[in-house]
């Protein structure tokens, strides 16, 4: 007989992928796609923010999700994705 060595002592003693008996995660509840509000939608509004905030360079990204946001918390936002 052989000794083992202690690499391959330890990789047996650790289970396999296949006899784990891990749960999977629970899913999350998931956010609307960006996809069902219309991406002119979106433009709009925030170039209506971005001319209210004066026109700032390099903000465009806030003022881009800002009105995102703002059009999937509100009645009259999720009524413009149907």
């Amino acid at each position: 007989m052989f000794k083992k060595t202690t690499t391959a002592a330890k990789e047996e003693s650790r289970p396999s992928a296949a006899t784990s008996k891990r749960t999977p995660p629970e899913p999350r509840a998931s956010a609307p796609s960006n996809a069902a509000i219309p991406h002119d939608a979106i433009a709009r509004l925030a170039f209506q923010k971005w001319q209210k905030h004066g026109c700032p360079v390099g903000d465009d990204q806030r003022d881009w999700f800002e009105a995102e946001r703002e059009l999937k918390s509100t009645p009259a936002g999720n009524a413009r994705r149907g």
